[in-house]
């Protein structure tokens, strides 16, 4: 009878308990619910004021399939054009490039017989300490100029289409590649060789890399001038991937200051009849505390940090807001019912800092 009674108490502090967690967890739930609803009524309004409305727009007339076709096009090229220059700003800002240009060492014949039509030429680069150490290749091009001397027939082609690039690694050379080139008749021929030379410096045991191409003979006993030649590398720091550093948020403190993430569906929000691309976006959105030296903007937000301890919080303290952001545009109706491309440079936020 005791036992039967210990277990019905048992069995009620745990009833207690669920209703109290399940309570809890419900609250939990009302309340991101209600937040999530107050975010997308104020990005409603925002985009509708930035756009100089009022309220929405009516969907407008329907356009034609080339109307549409056409609109997507511009879509897609807006679109790809803001991200390219979003991302060259941000290397701009994060990034420091380093040019180098190396000159060949080495420029020999390797067939001197004047009767034939052609003449090939080995050309040599060596490393030298101009080439920055521990940074990212980002382009390497070789450019080759036709001598002023050699003045061909305007059109007339003066390289083969073949260009062996090969590294010296004694006793031997290793074949990489063999360019194709096209256009032959300009004075100027560039290739980028930016795999091939990736690869020989990292290489420690190659030294030299050599270019191997055909030059055209103006005519039948005649040698054909040397033409002038540079490598260029562009170099600059390694880049964190975006995407990894948007993973990487996710390991960090739940209260500090971070990226988070608001799907917005213009289905749901109901501005599917005149918001016509993109149907749907991820909104991210800078939330939470900074503590001390936790992600400063700047030596003035370290300044203001510490200001905000010696005062004891009597001064502000940094705020979690936006350090960078994605460009979107938005195809959607305007107030006359007209079809349109609006971007958004300010609305996506990629990263989060305290300032």
């Amino acid at each position: 009878m005791q036992h039967l009674a210990a277990q019905c108490f048992l069995l009620s502090i745990g009833a207690v308990f669920f209703s109290f967690c399940l309570g809890e967890s419900m609250a939990q739930q009302e309340h991101e619910d209600t937040h999530r609803a107050l975010q997308l009524e104020a990005l409603k309004t925002s985009i509708l004021e930035f756009l100089g409305m009022d309220t929405p727009p009516g969907p407008g007339g329907k356009p034609s399939h080339q109307d549409l076709v056409r609109m997507f096009r511009q879509y897609r090229r807006i679109r790809q054009l803001l991200r390219g220059n979003s991302s060259q700003a941000e290397d701009l800002q994060h990034t420091r490039k380093v040019s180098t240009v190396l000159f060949p060492t080495i420029v020999e014949p390797l067939n001197s017989t004047l009767e034939l039509k052609q003449q090939w030429i080995r050309v040599a680069f060596h490393k030298t300490s101009r080439i920055k150490k521990g940074l990212t290749l980002k382009k390497a091009r070789l450019k080759i100029q036709r001598s002023h001397m050699d003045k061909m027939t305007r059109g007339q082609p003066w390289l083969t289409k073949d260009i062996l690039v090969r590294m010296h690694n004694p006793p031997g050379f290793q074949t990489e590649t063999v360019f194709h080139t096209k256009d032959l008749s300009t004075r100027v021929v560039t290739l980028d060789l930016t795999v091939v030379v990736e690869k020989w410096l990292k290489d420690t045991s190659t030294e030299l890399l050599i270019v191997e191409m055909c030059l055209i003979k103006k005519q039948e006993g005649s040698a054909p001038s040397t033409p002038q030649m540079k490598l260029e590398l562009l170099q600059s720091p390694r880049r964190v991937r975006r995407a990894q550093s948007a993973k990487d948020e996710g390991f960090e403190n739940e209260g500090h200051c971070r990226r988070k993430s608001l799907n917005v569906s213009f289905k749901e929000i109901g501005w599917s009849d005149w918001v016509i691309a993109p149907l749907s976006y991820t909104m991210h959105f800078c939330d939470g505390s900074c503590p001390h030296n936790y992600k400063p903007a700047s030596i003035h937000t370290q300044v203001k940090s510490r200001l905000y301890l010696l005062s004891k919080g009597k001064t502000p303290q940094p705020c979690c807001v936006p350090a960078t952001y994605e460009p979107m545009v938005l195809m959607h109706y305007d107030s006359r019912g007209k079809l349109k491309l609006t971007p958004f440079n300010d609305l996506l936020v990629s990263k989060c800092h305290c300032a």
